[in-house]
């Protein structure tokens, strides 16, 4: 069997998405190749905790050592990005040969331009998984202010055309392959553009009574939940959530944050500012858990921030669709999850700039709406059976590359 090269930040034990799904295709392809992975350090999960989470041992891993961080500090995790970056080039320099295929995820952003350089020295074939669109992502993200400035119009240039080198590249949605198609035709070139979507867990992940989930331990179950869980962070527009909610008179909602996060203390400290009753907090939890957390809801928050149109698809979808919850999705309008939602009957789907709709939908929620969301419940689980299971999915990376 040929080799096949992925390279990566994240890697098995970490339960993380980006880490949890390049395990997942690395088990699938060794099937197919010699796989040979060359990644960091686990940072965020050191052990493994899932007993349904393993890797096959004719996998093989090299991991870069020394490199760890806070994951919430944007210089740290900068310096952490670029370092690993360049361990891992001069390692696959070392040992990669001529016409061997290379996998590689768009975080951390500097491999990008490092293995783009590499396929033209060693003429490899490489494949790129896009997770993240850099450095558009850093707009919405807060990181850097004005698409009209010397560094971002700088950044973009290199990183389209680091893009176009690519043999192939996998987008996670039809919003990022109308973004990728955008960044490399001034290049001319003609990468193959797929969509493989991301997959949820409908082994072990479906859906349960609230009474279950929760262990009768708890005073808002008798409440219709809307809850967000996982990473709260930069760029979910949480925060803008937590505006809108205060103005919210419906006292059959409550609404639940569960995760860790570079902005969870802001929404704690304007929850206890603004004395909102209706919201809740939870902390971090591991995928083994994500059965019980995700029956605690009765809807599930899918959110995005303002223009990141493209730039992601959040993997939680999958995973609430095997639960069998309905969506609320927040964000731009003919994005991924917007037309799944919409095109599945599987939820709601507001843009952000739409307050009064959304708290009019928030106030007018009724018995009506439950005797919907009971429909919704059904026709989620069913969808993430029939088009979104791990296997379906495996199957098109196994099919592709």
């Amino acid at each position: 069997m040929k080799n096949l090269w992925i390279a990566t930040e994240l890697f098995y034990p970490e339960e993380t998405s980006t880490s949890f799904i390049l395990t997942k295709i690395a088990n699938k392809l060794s099937g197919k190749y010699n796989v040979k992975v060359v990644c960091g350090d686990p940072v965020y999960d050191k052990h493994k905790k899932s007993e349904n989470f393993t890797l096959n041992s004719n996998v093989f891993v090299h991991r870069i050592k020394g490199f760890g961080g806070n994951k919430n500090s944007l210089v740290s995790r900068s310096l952490r990005f670029i370092l690993l970056s360049l361990s891992i080039f001069f390692y696959l320099w070392k040992n990669v040969k001529k016409g061997e295929k290379v996998f590689i995820v768009t975080n951390p952003a500097p491999l990008i331009l490092l293995i783009s350089i590499l396929k033209r020295f060693k003429k490899i074939e490489l494949i790129i998984l896009v997770h993240d669109v850099f450095p558009e992502n850093t707009i919405p993200a807060g990181i850097i202010k004005s698409e009209k400035s010397f560094i971002y119009k700088m950044l973009r240039s290199i990183f389209d055309k680091a893009y176009s080198n690519a043999d192939q590249l996998i987008t996670l949605g039809r919003d990022m392959q109308k973004v990728i198609e955008t960044k490399i035709q001034r290049y001319n070139h003609k990468a193959k553009i797929e969509i493989i979507e991301n997959w949820g867990d409908v082994q072990n992940i479906y859906p349960l009574s609230k009474q279950h989930a929760f262990k009768n331990d708890s005073s808002i179950q008798d409440k219709i939940i809307f809850q967000y869980a996982g990473n709260i962070g930069r760029v979910q527009g949480l925060l803008e959530l937590l505006e809108i909610i205060k103005e919210v008179n419906n006292s059959k909602l409550a609404f639940y944050f569960v995760g860790e996060g570079a902005v969870k203390q802001k929404m704690i400290e304007y929850a206890e500012d603004n004395q909102l009753q209706n919201v809740y907090f939870d902390g971090a939890y591991s995928r083994e858990d994500q059965l019980s957390v995700l029956n605690k809801a009765d809807v599930a928050f899918v959110s995005l921030a303002p223009k990141m149109f493209g730039l992601g698809v959040p993997s939680k979808t999958y995973n609430i669709l095997a639960a069998g919850k309905p969506i609320l999705y927040i964000g731009e309008q003919n994005s991924e999850i917007d037309l799944l939602v919409k095109k599945e009957n599987i939820g709601y789907s507001f843009q952000h700039f739409e307050h009064q709709q959304l708290l009019d939908f928030f106030n007018s929620f009724d018995e009506k709406s439950i005797l919907d969301l009971e429909l919704k419940k059904e026709k989620a689980r069913e969808v993430a059976k029939e088009k979104f299971s791990e296997s379906i999915i495996l199957n098109k990376f196994y099919n592709i590359i």
